[in-house]
């Protein structure tokens, strides 16, 4: 004897799950694009342009790894520089990958004990 069966009752799949995360994601991504500012929007930076080397260092105090300075491919002591009355133009440093950071320390200090305040020292990219 063959039973009558009740058919099935389809069920209906729980959403409330997936209504609570895109009401989460939406308060997450409310409050993260209210916390980012953009405080330089009304401001247009300055460009910059990319000196060759050879112009940059032309005039630059030179600092061997040993720790011997040259200027204009003249040796030179710190005592011997005299900053320039009036010069805006920074004194250009260019010191040796192997020189030692005390000795580069010690330098610029002497630098700005003999007047030079403003003092630029020349780097190359890890790249090049």
């Amino acid at each position: 004897m063959r039973l009558k069966t009740k058919p099935q009752k389809r069920t209906l799949e729980n959403t409330i799950p997936l209504i609570n995360i895109v009401f989460l994601m939406l308060i997450f991504f409310l409050f993260a694009g209210s916390i980012d500012r953009d405080d330089a929007k009304n401001v247009s930076p300055a460009e910059t342009q990319e000196q060759s080397s050879r112009e940059l260092i032309a005039g630059a105090l030179i600092i061997a790894p040993d720790g011997t300075m040259t200027q204009n491919e003249q040796p030179i002591q710190v005592e011997d520089l005299i900053p320039l009355e009036g010069s805006e133009e920074p004194l250009m440093v260019v010191a040796d990958k192997a020189l030692s950071g005390q000795t580069l320390a010690r330098t610029l200090t002497a630098l700005k004990k003999q007047g030079f305040f403003d003092v630029t020292l020349v780097t190359v990219r890890a790249s090049q």
